[in-house]
């Protein structure tokens, strides 16, 4: 019986979508779905003289799709932003000489991974990966918690690779910063973004794999947060009865690196709005549960601003 507390993800960046690489890197994961093949075998029935319905079945449109969740390092989950959104555009941090800022922005196309899950005696890579969206949870007393989707283009059988872990620390709650409207609010319990930027899979006749990812609906971020009530938090319920758009960001603040810079990871949603703001009754500490949602920003040009700091010199 194998032990799936053995189980490893790796990956690498492909140059070209669909063409597997020889994962280099790991990624430590909390026990979450993976990644999945769905073969949507199709039952082929008919009135035949019989009465058995079925009499065949054949592959239908074969998908490769799931999730993990990770401790977000902030060296490798770099990689996973990259495929979500598109375009690295790195600069060294001020006054650093080996310290790298990496502004991600919206792109199309989606640059795509090779993912190796390796499960004791199931190993399979799963080629032209592309990053569909991701959560981020940070919550008091805990780790912050990544979770990039998956969409791929083939699967194969594979040799597992020997796993090659980031030693970085990963970011934790008490590194943790909101603001609201550039105030930042130390009254936030915990905070949640989720982007998703629109892939999907387009299927076309003589292959029962995707032949190509391409963009649907467009991207959106939501999110949500609980704020403890107070006299400076109470106006939180006005922006939501108001209507009153305002900037979120989430900003955390990891270790020394360089002369005198950090690991930090800069979530800016520029103009969002609150679609509910609710405090509930309760016998404990009252607190407004607010969901929110990203617009898009004409002043930044922006939906959503991503900027990793690290000493990886580009993605």
């Amino acid at each position: 019986m194998s032990a799936g507390i053995l189980s490893v993800i790796s990956f690498v960046k492909e140059s070209v979508w669909g063409t597997p690489v020889v994962p280099t890197k790991s990624v430590a994961v909390r026990p979450t779905g993976g990644i999945q093949a769905k073969e949507n075998i199709q039952m082929i029935p008919a009135i035949k003289g019989q009465l058995q319905k079925s009499y065949d079945a054949i592959k239908g449109k074969v998908s490769y799709e799931g999730d993990f969740t990770i401790d977000f390092f902030p060296d490798y989950a770099g990689f996973f932003l990259l495929s979500a959104l598109g375009t690295d555009t790195p600069a060294l941090h001020s006054g650093e000489t080996t310290v790298y800022d990496h502004v991600f922005t919206e792109t199309n196309p989606k640059p795509s991974l090779t993912i190796e899950q390796a499960m004791s005696e199931a190993v399979y890579r799963f080629a032209g990966s592309i990053v569909s969206g991701f959560k981020l949870v940070g919550k008091t007393g805990e780790m912050l918690e990544f979770t990039p989707s998956i969409m791929a283009k083939t699967v194969a059988s594979a040799t597992a690779i020997t796993p090659a872990f980031s030693t970085i620390p990963a970011f934790n709650f008490s590194q943790m910063q909101v603001k609201i409207g550039g105030t930042v609010i130390g009254e936030v319990e915990n905070f949640e973004v989720d982007y998703k930027n629109g892939l999907e899979m387009v299927y076309a006749l003589g292959n029962n794999e995707p032949s190509y990812p391409s963009i649907k609906g467009g991207s959106e971020v939501t999110g949500k947060m609980d704020i403890y009530l107070d006299s400076t938090t109470a106006t939180q319920i006005t922006n939501y009865l108001n209507k009153t758009n305002a900037s979120l960001e989430l900003i955390i603040t990891g270790t020394a690196i360089g002369t005198a810079a950090n690991y930090v990871l800069d979530i800016v949603i520029p103009k969002a709005v609150y679609k509910a703001a609710d405090v509930k009754i309760t016998d404990q500490h009252n607190v407004i549960n607010v969901e929110f949602e990203g617009i898009y920003d004409t002043v930044t040009s922006k939906l959503l601003g991503v900027t990793l700091t690290n000493l990886v010199t580009a993605y």
